[in-house]
């Protein structure tokens, strides 16, 4: 093995998650059909609890899990692997809400657009977040709407209950999300920092020359930009890039029990029915917020709740004479609840929608730091490494194998001609299935090679 060729220290997003979907639909399943591995199990759970009553009830519970569970995965997962490293997250956050939550079976669609796991340190600063740049990002609140849609798809229990028909009011608050712990969570994850590079050190010279040639390749969509509130500028460009998750987060869906909702796209609109999918996981998101916030049957708020929580931080921001001070005493103050109204609803509208609706297929241009640790590349994973990256979409690899720990520290990647699991080789050329491509950003290509290894050079120490 070639001397550039190392075992990486970092490797964290290389599960396979849609074998481990299917493994645990079949192991379920295998379970509830074999009295024998059934027994094990209910003696496992139940523990000293045991009796064949206990048991009974058990399977039965049990039974109706495994047939919701194996009917949410029959109708989401494709036929074709996502693969090692990638997985449809939009795909299954509609098909867990707008289908399973609401109880509308026309409304799942097989997750087919997979896309590489974005990676953590510094996804809170940015502007815009989700590969087609289709949240709002940069306060907490942003968070914990994002965590939230996130939780509802993987795999919190939510039924949202019609209260009434005119206006339609619906009542959110049967869901399992703990927002006091998203929002620890979150405020760990702020302080997250990129990885150094963990090998031999970047040539100074090198960097110095990669400098300049990132200002003229790159500069325009990667560079970071502050923006007056402090989060980075994201922004979101169509540069040629498989257009299918962005095609297929612009569907729609029947709204079911949440017709009519507040709906946060536009702020004071109410939701269509059909509407588009991405609408209905916004509105109940923001409903779900909204009834955390503010109980019902009305109550006394918990002001330790994860929303007030993240509120109060925003606050602190948005309000810097707001720090310290009891969040009851400040809601007291017109001025104050008037900016809150404003902030919340600025700040939650345009939920889970690209920035430019109904345009050409475009994805977040992210702040490169750390960009070493995050191959293979582009939204949907389908370059190897930095060096093919720069260069036209013809001369890249139609195919390679993903899933390695060893690392290329030459080309920036993970090591391409070997995979440790049997779904590891990804076509991406000619004949690739939809989703897959790799075309587009053909950025740099006009670089010289000595000038190509400059600019990765420079990439290396972000």
């Amino acid at each position: 093995m070639s001397d550039h060729r190392r075992r990486a220290r970092q490797r964290g997003n290389d599960a396979d998650f849609q074998l481990f979907l299917k493994d645990l639909t079949a192991v379920t399943r295998a379970t509830l059909s074999d009295a024998d591995r059934f027994d094990k199990f209910a003696h496992a759970v139940l523990v000293n609890r045991y009796s064949a009553t206990r048991a009974k009830d058990l399977k039965t519970d049990f039974a109706a899990w495994v047939k919701q569970w194996g009917d949410f995965m029959d109708k989401s997962l494709p036929a074709s692997p996502w693969g090692p490293g990638r997985l449809d997250a939009f795909g299954m956050i509609f098909n867990r809400v707008a289908a399973k939550d609401l109880g509308i079976d026309a409304n799942f669609k097989v997750a087919d657009a997979p896309v590489s796991y974005p990676f953590l340190w510094n996804a809170s600063r940015q502007d815009r977040t989700q590969w087609n740049g289709g949240v709002p990002n940069g306060l907490f609140i942003h968070a914990l709407s994002r965590n939230t849609g996130e939780v509802f798809g993987v795999f919190a229990d939510f039924s949202p209950k019609k209260l009434t028909d005119t206006p339609r009011l619906v009542d959110y608050t049967k869901n399992s999300v703990k927002f006091a712990g998203l929002q620890q969570l979150e405020e760990k994850i702020a302080v997250l920092k990129p990885p150094p590079w963990p090998f031999d050190e970047p040539k100074t010279e090198l960097v110095d020359r990669g400098r300049v040639k990132f200002a003229e390749k790159c500069g325009s969509c990667h560079e970071k930009k502050i923006l007056p509130r402090g989060t980075w500028l994201t922004p979101v460009q169509a540069v040629g890039t498989d257009p299918r998750m962005f095609r297929n987060a612009e569907r729609s869906s029947p709204s079911g029990v949440l017709a009519g909702a507040l709906s946060p796209n536009p702020p004071g609109s109410r939701l269509a029915d059909p509407a588009l999918t991405s609408n209905i996981l916004a509105t109940a998101v923001v409903g779900a917020l909204i009834n955390e916030a503010f109980p019902f049957p009305p109550r006394l708020p918990d002001f330790n709740s994860g929303v007030w929580l993240a509120i109060k931080k925003d606050m602190s921001d948005l309000l810097p004479d707001s720090q310290n001070r009891p969040i009851t005493l400040l809601l007291l103050q017109p001025s104050v609840r008037a900016n809150l109204k404003t902030h919340i609803e600025q700040r939650l509208s345009q939920m889970f929608r690209p920035p430019v609706p109904d345009g050409p297929p475009a994805y977040e241009a992210r702040v490169l730091h750390g960009v070493w640790a995050t191959a293979p590349y582009l939204h949907n994973g389908s370059v190897p490494n930095l060096w093919e990256l720069l260069l036209p979409a013809s001369q890249r690899s139609a195919s390679f194998m993903v899933g390695s720990k060893m690392y290329d520290q030459k080309n920036v990647g993970y090591v391409t001609d070997t995979s440790p699991f049997k779904d590891g080789k990804l076509v991406v050329g000619a004949g690739a299935e939809a989703g897959n491509s790799n075309a587009g950003h053909e950025f740099g290509v006009d670089l010289s090679e000595d000038d190509r290894w400059a600019l990765i050079e420079y990439l290396k120490q972000l």
